[in-house]
């Protein structure tokens, strides 16, 4: 299974003096699946993830009890004041173009934007795909291992 994404023009979250306002980023849709019920969602690929991330009212939409999720994670490289964050582990079905890979681990952390999206990284997806980045291009490949 391959899948091919063009990166997607997000505002920029800094922008120097003269630099244009606006970057492509490799964001896609994922789709996350707990118990009959899923979720589509946008999240940024990040090799320098080490686990899958997304805000906690995903938790909720998704059905899974906040209170049931007693093992914590803390976390950084997300805030701009450079705090560690924490978050909740959950196991749930993650996919790509409504094709489901594998039960994952993923966090649930109310420490990130509830306006942006989520990131996906080195476990629970890296380890299940081939991925190239063609920056030149702004496109993204997806190969499943």
């Amino acid at each position: 299974m391959r899948h091919s994404f063009s990166y997607i023009v997000t505002p920029k979250h800094t922008n120097p003096v003269g630099a244009k306002n606006w970057e492509k980023k490799p964001l896609i849709t994922v789709n996350l699946r707990h118990q009959g019920k899923v979720v589509n969602y946008l999240a940024l690929v990040d090799s320098g993830a080490d686990f899958n991330v997304f805000h906690a009212d995903l938790a909720e939409i998704l059905g899974i009890d906040w209170s049931g999720l007693k093992s914590t994670i803390k976390f950084g490289g997300v805030k701009a004041d450079k705090t560690p964050c924490v978050g909740h582990i959950a196991m749930l079905e993650l996919g790509v173009n409504n094709h489901f890979f594998d039960t994952v681990m993923v966090v649930f952390s109310y420490d990130i934007s509830n306006d942006g999206y989520g990131i996906i990284g080195q476990n629970g997806f890296f380890n299940y795909f081939d991925v190239l980045f063609d920056r030149c291009n702004f496109k993204l490949h997806l190969k499943k291992k």
